[in-house]
C-alpha cells in the first residue's frame, strides 16, 4: 500500500487499542501493531483495530509517519534506540506516558536525525486494562497534553494536534514536559495516591450496602496497577513529594478545625474548597498558536 499515511502502535493495551480504534480513518491511514502478547497482536487484527499485525517493533514503525509508543515508561527510549534504523526521514514519534521530563530527555539522546519527537499524554482511561477493555470513543470529550522537546518541528506538532482533535480530545493544550509534569503530580498523581490511601486500610465492618456516589468517585481509581503507577510516582518524585506534603498539610487543617469543634474555620475552609473547585472546572485552556497561527 505504497503512499498511505501509515501509523504505528507500539503496544496494544486499554490505551493504544483504544487508540489504534479511535484513529481508523485519519488521514486515510493504515495501522500496524505490535505488542509483547502475540494473542493480543492477533486480536487487535480480527477486531479491526490494527490492518495488520507485526512480529517486532522494528517490522511495526517501518515506513510509519506516525509512531505511538504506549509501553511502561522505561522502555520508551529502548524502543526509539532499537528501531533506530528502520524509523524513515520525517517521522513523528509520540508517546502517551504520564511523565515527561525524564523521557523526553532520554528521547532525545537516542533520536536520529530528521525524525521528530513531540510528547503526548491522553487524559483518559479505564481502571482496568488490556486491548479486551479498549474502546473507540475512550477519548471523546476528553484534555490531551502535548509536550513538544527544541527539536520539534511546527508539521510534528500540528501531527499530534490533528490527531488529538480527530480521537475526540475536546480540551488540547501545549505545555514544556516539566511543567506537565508539575501540574500533572497534583491532577493525576495526587489522585491516585489519594485513592491508594483510602483503600490501604478500611472499616471492616462495611459492606456495599454503605457505599454510594461519593465512595465510587473518590476510590474508582484504587483498582490500580502497581507496576505502572510505582514507576509514574518515582519517576516524577520531586513533584509528588510536593503535592502529597501541601495534602497533609490541608488534611491537617481539616482535622484541627473538627478536633477543635470550630464551625466557624470549617465553614471558612469548606467554602474556598467550593471557589476553588469552581475555578478549576471552569479553567479552559489557552489558545495553541503555531508560528502565531492559531491551531483549530
Amino acid at each position: 500500500m505504497e503512499g498511505k499515511f501509515k501509523i504505528a502502535v507500539i503496544g496494544l493495551g486499554v490505551i493504544g487499542g483504544s487508540l489504534a480504534y479511535a484513529l481508523r480513518g485519519f488521514k486515510d491511514c493504515e495501522i500496524s501493531g505490535y505488542d509483547l502478547n502475540e494473542d493480543v497482536v492477533k486480536l487487535a487484527r480480527e477486531r479491526g483495530a490494527i490492518d495488520y499485525g507485526c512480529h517486532s517493533s522494528k517490522e511495526a514503525v517501518k515506513n510509519a509517519d506516525l509512531i505511538i509508543i504506549c509501553v511502561y515508561p522505561e522502555y520508551i527510549h529502548k524502543i526509539i534506540e532499537d528501531c533506530r534504523d528502520e524509523l524513515k526521514k520525517g517521522a513523528v514519534i509520540t508517546d502517551v506516558c504520564g511523565v515527561k521530563t525524564g523521557i523526553s530527555k532520554r528521547i532525545e539522546a537516542v533520536l536520529p536525525n530528521g525524525v521528530f519527537y513531540v510528547g503526548g499524554h491522553p487524559m483518559a482511561g479505564r481502571e482496568v486494562d488490556g486491548f479486551i477493555n479498549a474502546e473507540k470513543d475512550l477519548f471523546v470529550d476528553s484534555g490531551y497534553i502535548i509536550t513538544p522537546v527544541d527539536t520539534s518541528d511546527d508539521k510534528s506538532i500540528r501531527l499530534v494536534y490533528d490527531m488529538a482533535k480527530y480521537i475526540g480530545a475536546s480540551r488540547i493544550t501545549v505545555n514544556t514536559p516539566s511543567k506537565h509534569d508539575e501540574i500533572i503530580a497534583y491532577t493525576s498523581d495526587l489522585m491516585h495516591i489519594a485513592a491508594s490511601a483510602l483503600c490501604l486500610t478500611y472499616n471492616e465492618d462495611m459492606n456495599r450496602a454503605y457505599t454510594a456516589g461519593s465512595f465510587r468517585d473518590c476510590t474508582r481509581i484504587a483498582l490500580i496497577n502497581p507496576e505502572l503507577w510505582a514507576e509514574l510516582f518515582l519517576s516524577n518524585k520531586k513533584n509528588t513529594l510536593f503535592e502529597i506534603d501541601r495534602f497533609l498539610d490541608n488534611i491537617n487543617e481539616l482535622r484541627t478545625a473538627i478536633d477543635n469543634d470550630d464551625f466557624d474555620k470549617l465553614y471558612s475552609l469548606l467554602s474556598k474548597v467550593r471557589e476553588n473547585k469552581i475555578k478549576m472546572q471552569n479553567s479552559e485552556p489557552e489558545e495553541i498558536k503555531l508560528n502565531d497561527k492559531s491551531l483549530k
